[in-house]
């Protein structure tokens, strides 16, 4: 990226509402201009990316992350404003959707900046997901919670994650609907709007925890594990629909676990890439659910996965979960 390119970026975050110009050039000439109009997340002069991430490795790719991830948040809050009002009928037939619109402006962002870096999204052919090499890749979901959204429920979010040499090492996670944006960098912290997430300092049992799980496809398997959990006592359970979302509050202690990939209901890269950055950040632990490493590097790979706000948590719920008791 350019010196110019940079400072155009770093001015549109900290300072203004407008899209940098290189990349609004870049959207443009892609026909993306629904992109260009100024974001809700954002007031003049407000500052969105954190000062202790100004200039450290990858804050860069964390500029641009920000800046495209508020545009699409726009994008997916217009959509969801307007469910069941009469906004919503004059909307369909429009073109594109919201998906597949965020999707092609995240995507030509970054192949504008960084023509050389890799990308991975959710497959829209044959369910092929590319494989993640140790070249810089980005893994993006334009739209976390698809179910959420068409349902015009606000838990969604746009997710944008970075990796070098196959390991996870930024993460921006922006919720419209709620206007709270997710970021970190590994080794330097992680944020919401720009304030540290320190986590829970408490280490729970699982007795005293507020669970996250998905039924996905595979309920009668995903019910055994329910059940078992149950039976040896939580707090609560809740069933909250965007994975990405469900990590970042674990990040920030609004649940304490969230579980998938017991079968066919796992998650795939999109869904943790980028929240993996934000939870380790915070001090939280997340780990394959079935892959029982303790303290081992995530398989991005891998479709089951455990997240919790401390190791203990982790590693008894997923003892309890897989009936090992």
């Amino acid at each position: 990226m350019s010196a110019l390119s940079r400072q155009s970026t770093r001015a549109s975050i900290t300072e203004d509402s407008s899209v940098p110009v290189a990349l609004a050039s870049a959207l443009f000439a892609a026909g993306v201009t629904w992109a260009l109009k100024p974001s809700r997340g954002r007031k003049k002069g407000q500052t969105v990316l954190p000062k202790e991430l100004v200039g450290v490795p990858h804050s860069e790719e964390l500029e641009l992350a920000i800046e495209v991830a508020l545009k699409a948040g726009e994008n997916i809050v217009s959509q969801t404003d307007t469910k069941g009002t009469a906004a919503e009928h004059d909307k369909r037939g429009s073109g594109m959707d919201v998906d597949e619109q965020n999707e092609r402006m995240v995507v030509e962002a970054i192949r504008y900046f960084y023509p050389d870096h890799k990308v991975i999204g959710e497959p829209t052919d044959q369910g092929i997901i590319p494989e993640l090499t140790l070249a810089p890749t980005w893994i993006i979901d334009p739209v976390d919670g698809t179910t959420n959204f068409d349902s015009g429920l606000p838990l969604t979010c746009v997710s944008i994650g970075f990796c070098v040499e196959g390991k996870p090492v930024m993460g921006v996670v922006y919720a419209p609907s709620t206007n709270e944006l997710y970021v970190g960098i590994r080794g330097h912290g992680s944020f919401r709007n720009a304030v540290r997430i320190t986590g829970s300092n408490e280490i729970k049992k699982l007795s005293e925890s507020v669970v996250n799980f998905d039924f996905g496809f595979a309920r009668a398997d995903v019910a055994k594990c329910v059940r078992n959990i149950m039976r040896n006592g939580v707090k609560t359970t809740r069933c909250l629909g965007s994975g990405v979302l469900d990590f970042c509050y674990v990040a920030t202690g609004r649940l304490d676990v969230v579980y998938a990939g017991v079968a066919t209901e796992g998650w795939k890269p999109w869904d943790f890439c980028a929240a993996y950055v934000i939870v380790k950040e915070a001090g939280g632990a997340m780990e394959s659910l079935l892959d029982q490493n303790p303290g081992e590097e995530m398989n991005l790979s891998g479709s089951s996965i455990i997240c919790a706000t401390s190791q203990e948590l982790l590693e008894e719920t997923r003892r309890v979960a897989l009936g090992d008791v």
